[in-house]
């Protein structure tokens, strides 16, 4: 495994803050039951599974998920997981080894050239036919308008390599103004300081396409 195709990610560091996230991103669990109605049965790829929030959810008794994560400070060997470490440039499985794959918020790459190594990777993995699924932010919301920089996802670079899009609408819900001034001012500095409220719009986009071979 490449130490330079691993993102640097924050969770690692501050398991405590990570932790606020996975508890209030996306509270009302949309995005899981999306992926729950899309992902087929069998065996499914979690890439960049991080702390194994979301293969644990999705994990039922007619489909096998493994999340595969290269930061092993994100491992929570906690959760009885069949793990696997390895980054989405290079997936250390045969060709044709899932049903499908999907990654939430982990597929980011600094260039055109390490995304599509990326999306390859997915496709050799996945069964011809099979589903391939990536979560993002979309954007237009109060979540991203905070940033100082853009964070939307850009929906023309999937949409050219033939995947369709589908907007969630969901939120951010924290216990608290002081918690999610936390972890918003974590992620984007001043701009987060004047936050007045717990609940925060976010929009998620999921990314789907059939693997064809």
């Amino acid at each position: 495994m490449n130490k330079s195709d691993i993102i640097p990610f924050y969770g690692g560091k501050h398991p405590e803050l990570f932790e606020i996230e996975r508890r209030c991103m996306d509270r009302e669990g949309k995005v899981i039951e999306y992926l729950q109605d899309c992902l087929p049965d069998g065996t499914v790829l979690d890439i960049g599974a991080g702390n194994g929030f979301t293969a644990e959810k999705l994990t039922t008794v007619h489909r096998l998920v493994i999340p595969m994560e290269p930061d092993e400070k994100m491992i929570d060997l906690d959760k009885k997981l069949p793990w696997s470490k390895g980054t989405a440039q290079t997936i250390p499985f045969h060709d044709d080894t899932f049903d499908a794959a999907y990654a939430t918020w982990a597929f980011f790459f600094d260039g055109v050239e390490d995304f599509d190594k990326g999306l390859k990777e997915a496709q050799r993995v996945v069964k011809n036919g099979g589903s391939l699924i990536f979560i993002d932010n979309y954007g237009n919301d109060e979540f991203c308008a905070l940033s100082p920089s853009n964070i939307s996802s850009r929906v023309e670079s999937w949409t050219k390599r033939g995947f369709q899009h589908h907007i969630i609408e969901t939120a951010f819900i924290f216990d608290s103004i002081e918690e999610a001034r936390k972890l918003l001012t974590f992620y984007f500095g001043d701009a987060a300081k004047e936050v007045d409220k717990r609940i925060i719009e976010y929009k998620v986009v999921a990314y789907t396409k059939m693997n064809n071979k």
